[in-house]
């Protein structure tokens, strides 16, 4: 992208201020109109696969939100190639709603996702409604209201999905329409059902951890409240904004010094839209990270894709940084990733708001290392910052509950690593697990898990060819270096198998494997390495190469496998270390002294003491989960 010099004295870690957001935001909308049907309804972004008139919509929705913001950013103030905006989305607006137009915009139906996309459309004309809504006539506000009442009483999936509806139904209540005020209530309350603690929500029932969190959850209360215009004395905004501080306090922590984002989840082609809560954060007053400290992370991330190529000629791929279909959902389409324009929400921020005018300010792995439990979420982050890498070890992620979902069900992530997604089959990164046919065991989800100041631990089951596997691991991160314990029960002639984190380069991996211990990685580049310090069955070393992964061509990890076992349980101790080399563990090693106990592991390292116990409780009943359906239905007479 080009665009305005770099500000270093303002912005000395990213050298990004508002004009950089601008001209990128700019780039992005001009790429759209390029692309857009003659009456401007339409976006049919480059792509291979057919495009319905749902996936145009989804084209068009989603980048009309980053106009909007930038409208409304600049008070409608738009100069040069930008100065129509208002009027090209007010032809836009009457094109896509008109019943007699060759561009009109699908029906809103039950499960459907031309309601996702009405969500974004009435979001932007919140946004931008003194320059659009207010601007058309009225048969266009007819037409469109019309087109929006459809969702109500309508019902989607029991995840983030009930926020799309209220959204839509309580803008046609600020504009004065007829609405379903039982609805938006109610999906206020389902979300009640999903939240855990330091500020995070389930996305729907089980334990589904991810980046909705900040794309979706701690936005849309907000703007449904702006737009009930429900006082302050009610309470409700409160709650929220305790919340979103909480979030934004730990989840600042989710982020590498290089700006890329914890790659943990789905839709993690929506890219810098995870910067959307520290924006929202600071126009709801809520100062738990400072401005400096919100756009230095958010201007970084939005740097780290950019500069990736995520975004060639202003219009984003089917990826993470350039085209890669490895981390899609069946639900994408070429205009997806546009629902990175909630990244932009700084835009609605004045242009002399703490946001834009004070110093950037580091992230917390520029200040330090750092360990962080997250009781929430059930996860352990870990900075370092020498590499600038952040880890998340996990206790409580699991998924949707009935899917062994690689992003979710996985020991640890991080920001550096990407999870081995099918490739080779049956070989799991950073996972205990029984290969065999079919791709191996299946991780049935968790049953419990925990963390605390130091480590953490978690209990699962998994289904090898039919048969139970009860796996106990536990953790604890001491000097950066991950100590790891597990317990199986069940496997008395299986061969199972432990890994650490997959390396990925733009270059030929090095791997190093001898008894007990293994190292794949690239000089200067990312490092895994794996140390077996105990077990109580006989195990072997290796390192497994694979093909392409979102962060480079090649890629590798380090594997211990186990002969047929001839007990019924195994116990196993052992380092792991993510830009820690081989020999770094094993001089770790030398100062480890450890104990088996009924209940764990007790270690002495030099002289401090540290307890890996396994999980005590298993509270969560994952295997009798199902995804339910969101639906309200009048009562029958």
């Amino acid at each position: 992208m080009t665009g305005p010099e770099p500000d270093w004295e303002q912005a000395p870690f990213t050298g990004w201020g508002r004009q950089h957001w601008e001209a990128a935001a700019d780039e992005q909308i001009a790429a759209a109109w390029r692309h857009s049907s003659p009456g401007g309804a339409q976006v049919r972004f480059p792509s291979e696969r057919e495009q319905d008139d749902v996936d145009l919509l989804e084209g068009f929705a989603r980048t009309f939100l980053l106009a909007a913001q930038r409208l409304a950013g600049a008070r409608g103030n738009l100069g040069g190639s930008m100065s129509e905006t208002a009027q090209w989305y007010a032809r836009a607006l009457d094109a896509g709603t008109d019943p007699e137009s060759a561009e009109r915009w699908p029906r809103l139906t039950d499960h459907g996702q031309a309601t996702v996309e009405a969500t974004a459309v009435v979001l932007g004309l919140h946004f931008s409604r003194p320059w659009v809504w207010d601007a058309v006539p009225q048969r266009v506000r007819d037409n469109t209201a019309a087109w929006l009442q459809a969702s109500a009483q309508s019902f989607g999936a029991d995840n983030n999905h009930v926020m799309f509806a209220a959204t839509i139904q309580a803008f046609l209540a600020s504009a004065g329409y007829a609405h379903d005020a039982v609805g938006i209530e109610a999906a206020l309350a389902r979300i009640e059902d999903w939240y855990v603690g330091d500020g995070w929500y389930s996305d729907g029932e089980g334990r589904r951890f991810d980046h909705y969190n900040a794309w979706t959850f701690h936005l849309y209360p907000f703007f449904i409240l702006d737009m009930l215009a429900e006082p302050d004395s009610t309470g409700r905004r409160q709650v929220y904004k305790d919340r979103l501080a909480q979030f934004v306090h730990g989840y600042s922590h989710l982020f590498g010094a290089d700006g890329a984002p914890l790659i943990q989840g789905r839709s993690l082609i929506y890219r810098w839209g995870v910067a959307a809560p520290f924006w929202m954060a600071l126009r709801e007053g809520v100062t738990a990270v400072s401005p400096g400290q919100a756009r230095r992370l958010a201007s970084g991330t939005l740097k780290y894709f950019l500069d990736g190529g995520a975004a060639p000629d202003g219009v984003l791929t089917l990826g993470w940084h350039g085209a890669d279909s490895s981390i899609l959902q069946s639900y994408n389409a070429p205009g997806s990733p546009q629902w990175a324009a909630k990244g932009f929400f700084g835009l609605l921020l004045p242009p002399d708001h703490p946001a834009w005018t004070e110093p950037e300010q580091p992230l917390p792995v520029e200040q330090g290392d750092f360990t962080l439990p997250l009781a929430g979420p059930g996860w352990f982050a870990v900075g370092t910052r020498e590499t600038g890498t952040v880890r998340v070890l996990n206790a409580g992620t699991d998924g949707h509950p009935q899917k062994d979902g690689p992003l979710y069900r996985r020991l640890a992530f991080s920001t550096a690593t990407v999870p081995w997604l099918g490739q080779p089959p049956g070989v799991r990164d950073n996972d205990i697990h029984v290969p065999g046919p079919g791709g191996g065991s299946r991780h049935r989800g968790l049953l419990g898990g925990s963390v605390r100041p130091g480590g953490g631990a978690s209990t699962f089951v998994l289904d090898a060819n039919g048969r139970d596997v009860r796996v106990q691991s536990s953790f604890a991160v001491i000097d950066g270096v991950e100590v790891r314990a597990a317990k199986l029960t069940g496997v008395v002639g299986l061969t199972p198998a432990i890994s650490g984190y997959l390396s990925s380069a733009n270059e030929a991996l090095h791997s190093r494997a001898e008894p007990g211990a293994a190292e794949a990685g690239s000089a200067p580049g990312t490092q895994s390495s794996l140390l077996l310090l105990d077990s109580s069955g006989e195990a072997r070393a290796r390192v497994v190469h694979g093909g392409a992964t979102i962060l480079g061509t090649c890629s590798a990890m380090p594997v211990l496998d186990w002969l047929p076992l001839r007990s019924n349980e195994l116990r196993v101790l052992y380092l792991v270390g993510l830009e820690v080399s081989l020999a770094g563990l094993q001089d770790f090693a030398v100062r480890l002294h450890w104990e088996w106990a009924p209940d764990g592991v007790q270690l002495l390292v030099d002289e401090q003491h540290v307890v890996l116990p396994w999980q005590r409780k298993t509270p969560w009943l994952a295997d009798s989960i199902n995804q339910g359906v969101f639906r309200w239905e009048p009562p029958k007479d």
